[in-house]
């Protein structure tokens, strides 16, 4: 009989000093959702507002006209970032430095330009936005008038600087405007910032 009282006693406490011991039971579940709550602050931080995204990339688009009215390479420079992109509307590719080389040089020169239907969009953590505007603009390359309106998109990017623009798409409007092209940039920006979410992840 002490033998059985024995032998049970054996069990129970090993049973106990395995369960105390049990890892998964201490690590894995009573903390998860703490350590999730944790991490998805600290990966995404504080988001801001979508309104007030764009109302700071809709001035941002203001300063880009009134730079390129006056030509003015040191306000271009300031809003451009350092790895901008621009794929102009002959399909040409052009680095900040060779953009604001052609202005300085003369050999783009605007006369006038103004940016209406601005529509932007913003990604869930305020730190991308991707712009699309109508370009009317009066402007020679060479010597050579090359105005008209243009359908701009940019892309732009939250750094530790502010807001610069990182790559630009100018596309020529080849039908007068009607009222549908607002609701036409909403639509083409849907895919535009999906596709720039998932790259940034």
């Amino acid at each position: 009989m002490r033998k059985i009282f024995l032998v049970l006693a054996v069990v129970t406490a090993a049973s106990i000093g395995f369960t105390a011991c049990d890892p998964a039971a201490n690590t894995n579940t009573a903390y998860r959702p703490a350590n999730a709550v944790n991490n998805a602050t600290a990966n995404t931080g504080t988001p801001a507002s979508s309104a007030a995204v764009e109302a700071d990339i809709k001035k941002l688009v203001t300063d880009v006209a009134a730079a390129l009215a006056k030509n003015d390479t040191d306000a271009l420079d300031r809003i451009y970032a350092d790895t901008y992109m621009l794929v102009d509307i002959d399909g040409s590719v052009k680095t900040k430095a060779e953009r604001l080389a052609e202005i300085r040089s003369g050999d783009v020169k605007f006369e006038s330009i103004t940016y209406d239907e601005v529509n932007v969009r913003t990604n869930p953590e305020g730190t991308g936005a991707v712009s699309i505007a109508r370009a009317t603009s009066k402007v020679t390359n060479k010597g050579v008038a090359a105005g008209g309106q243009i359908r701009v998109t940019t892309v732009w990017s939250k750094t530790k600087d502010g807001w610069r623009a990182v790559s630009a798409q100018a596309t020529r409007v080849t039908e007068p405007s009607t009222g549908t092209s607002a609701a036409n940039t909403a639509n083409a920006n849907k895919p535009a910032m999906s596709n720039m979410a998932n790259a940034n992840k």
